[in-house]
């Protein structure tokens, strides 16, 4: 087995590098920020953390030259951090010597192609692997996916521009057959709308509930992407989030859900719900919800969470926690209805409230922290004692691993 190094032999504190922002929209840029920032701002109030890691940052930006790197998350110190291309920052980050990342970006790069450049600079981070992540955003295939493992998602159909998309009233007869309705999702990248080039404003699910909005509903949908996911609107029971995390031995604890309370009039949670925007559609702030946590859940629904988020996690191949939404109907079936697999470890994030509601201190907030930041850096590989093959065969053994595939056929 190759050796791995914790920290660098140089240093007592572990280099830990955030790395935040968007090259593909302001909207996730400033996102993106917000979150890094509480969680910088957050974790180091910990004593234990600031003695043990060192804490480096990297921003990625919508416009050229993409990289800059400043000495801290200040407004002061971003605005005037140095700008440099891709080459240039490969050559910064090498240099800066990282043992660990903890990623904030949520654009489909950032999930994808920015990880991968951290894989590729053996900087090991927190959270799922690229291929992961690329599934997750994909609607169509994360559910088919889940339903393959034996997880119960929404009945739906993916359509195809110039291909299937035709096929939308017959679906729409049969869902109504059975009192549904038609949910539209985009399915390749995280919902949008575009504003401007700079400007990306997230608009989650479209719910259609008269036949003749079906046409106007997808010819808005295809403007942003080439493939819809229509699903049957499960009718409001209750609105969850559920997640699970990982112990060092790679076991699933299934983590207590959240609940989000919604109304009859208001049945489904909008992207408005989340975050709060100005005029130009730019996000502000977060927007205030009504929420218990932990859920309050019986000893059957549980069963069936449990159930369904372990099968989940290992057919996803999801790394070190996972988080999806769930809508539970009124005869108390759950459903669930995507994964969204990053948390940026702000106090707000929701993996974080779900591990502190489980009233373990080791998953309280810094000690959870503590604890991925330090097993990730321990999957950085000593290249000194590795020679070509053995990287190789690593790398392949580890993508094997990870194969969510091959997870799912496991599963």
């Amino acid at each position: 087995m190759p050796s791995t190094n914790t920290a660098s032999p140089s240093r007592n504190r572990l280099r830990v590098l955030h790395l935040f922002g968007s090259e593909s929209s302001d909207y996730y840029s400033i996102v993106s920020t917000k979150y890094a920032c509480e969680c910088d701002e957050g974790t180091m109030t910990d004593p234990t953390v600031r003695k043990e890691f060192e804490y480096v940052y990297a921003c990625v930006h919508p416009q050229e030259p993409r990289w800059s790197f400043p000495k801290d998350l200040s407004v002061k110190s971003r605005s005037k951090a140095e700008r440099m291309g891709n080459s240039a920052a490969v050559a910064r980050l090498i240099s800066m010597n990282v043992d660990v990342c903890v990623p904030h970006m949520f654009c489909y790069p950032g999930m994808t192609t920015y990880r991968s450049i951290m894989e590729f600079l053996n900087i090991p981070f927190v959270g799922c692997q690229p291929d992961a992540m690329a599934l997750s955003t994909h609607k169509g295939q994360s559910r088919g996916v889940m339903q393959h493992a034996g997880v119960r998602v929404p009945s739906g159909e993916l359509l195809t521009q110039g291909e299937n998309e035709k096929e939308v009233p017959d679906l729409y007869t049969i869902i109504k057959a059975h009192k549904y309705h038609i949910l539209q999702k985009q399915t390749s990248l995280p919902s949008t709308t575009v504003i401007n080039p700079l400007i990306i404003k997230r608009t989650g699910v479209v719910l259609v509930t008269k036949s003749e909005d079906i046409k106007k509903g997808l010819e808005t949908a295809f403007k942003f992407d080439q493939q819809v996911l229509c699903e049957e609107y499960i009718p409001l029971g209750r609105e969850l989030r559920i997640g699970a995390i990982e112990d060092g031995e790679g076991n699933i604890c299934v983590l207590p859900a959240i609940e989000y309370h919604l109304s009859k009039e208001k049945p489904i949670r909008a992207s408005t719900d989340k975050l709060t925007e100005d005029k130009k559609g730019l996000p502000t702030g977060f927007a205030k919800t009504v929420t218990t946590c932990p859920a309050k859940i019986n000893t059957k629904l549980r069963a069936k969470l449990v159930d369904m988020v372990t099968k989940a996690h290992k057919a996803l191949g999801c790394r070190d926690y996972s988080l999806f939404d769930v809508r539970v109907s009124p005869s108390g079936e759950p459903f669930f209805l995507e994964a969204g697999l990053y948390c940026s470890f702000s106090p707000r994030s929701v993996v974080v409230n779900l591990c502190k509601a489980t009233g373990d201190s080791s998953l309280g907030y810094h000690a959870l922290f503590r604890m991925l930041i330090k097993r990730a850096a321990s999957r950085k590989v000593d290249v000194t004692k590795l020679d070509t093959q053995s990287l190789g065969m690593m790398k392949k053994q580890q993508n094997k691993k990870n194969d969510p595939i091959e997870t799912k056929h496991a599963a």
